[in-house]
């Protein structure tokens, strides 16, 4: 992803450049902005500033951060909440997250890819980025409606879409990469730091002991309450049992027992 390399040459945008973007286009600024108040359009421009872009589509901004409950109080006034641009979003986000995964972990498999963008999209991480630029202010809710981290984690995609909208790709790409880059880090440690099974792996072929080998030995339990037996075996020799409430979770338990086994072994820990 180019926009990583020039992150800093694009955050900030010359206010002079705002100025001759919207008078190079008054009619799209008018289209999408007539119905705000200058007292909304004022909080708005504050969150872009905050957010570093300069947005000359106000009125798609402004959507992106209503409530369906508050667009339904509203409708008489055509006030659209932000769902359409949610989904548009959460669409732009996983595109952008994949990219700059590829980049940035270039020796990861799709697996271990596939994992951390799940975990970077979810609605807690959502929902910690816009608590952290404060973007619950800037959400507009029905009388009867209290904020959830659920709805700042929609509004945070609804958003990203609406800046895509108005701005592209490129501006999109250097935001979350900015916005992100931390979180990838916290999460990447956080996951390699409680995947025994890649630790392990990492370990044997290291040592040229080849992959890992993971066997189910026995389950009980009813049905909606299993439990797992998996067994580990490296080069051939059974190593370790681990126990779990899934299949995954036990398999990890192994290969932490594993794990401990040959570090032990090679007077590693």
């Amino acid at each position: 992803m180019k926009a990583a390399g020039s992150i800093t040459n694009v955050i900030s945008v010359p206010e002079v450049h705002a100025a001759k973007s919207a008078s190079s286009h008054p009619h799209r600024m008018n289209a999408h902005s007539r119905a705000i108040s200058p007292k909304r359009f004022k909080e708005l421009d504050q969150l872009c500033h905050k957010l570093g872009v300069t947005c000359g589509r106000m009125g798609l901004v402004n959507e992106a951060l209503t409530h369906s409950s508050y667009a339904a109080e509203h409708t008489a006034e055509g006030v659209k909440d932000y769902e359409k641009l949610e989904f548009f979003g959460d669409a732009v986000l996983r595109f952008v997250i994949s990219e700059y995964l590829l980049e940035r972990f270039p020796d990861y498999d799709e697996g271990k890819l596939t994992e951390l963008r799940s975990i970077l999209v979810s609605d807690r991480i959502l929902a910690e980025i816009a608590q952290e630029i404060g973007l619950s202010k800037y959400i507009l809710l029905g009388q009867k409606v209290q904020m959830r981290p659920s709805i700042m984690a929609q509004a945070m995609e609804a958003l990203i879409g609406a800046i895509y909208q108005d701005l592209g790709l490129f501006t999109v790409q250097t935001l979350l990469v900015r916005i992100f880059g931390h979180q990838t880090t916290v999460c990447d440690r956080d996951e390699v730091k409680d995947n025994f099974k890649q630790q392990l792996q990492e370990f044997t072929q290291g040592r040229g002991q080849g992959t890992p080998q993971y066997v189910v030995v026995h389950s009980e339990g009813p049905s909606h309450d299993l439990v797992f037996t998996v067994s580990v075996e490296v080069d051939g020799q059974t190593l370790a049992e681990g126990v779990g409430k899934s299949k995954k979770a036990a398999e990890q338990e192994a290969a932490k027992a594993a794990y401990q086994i040959l570090g032990k072994a090679a007077q590693l820990i």
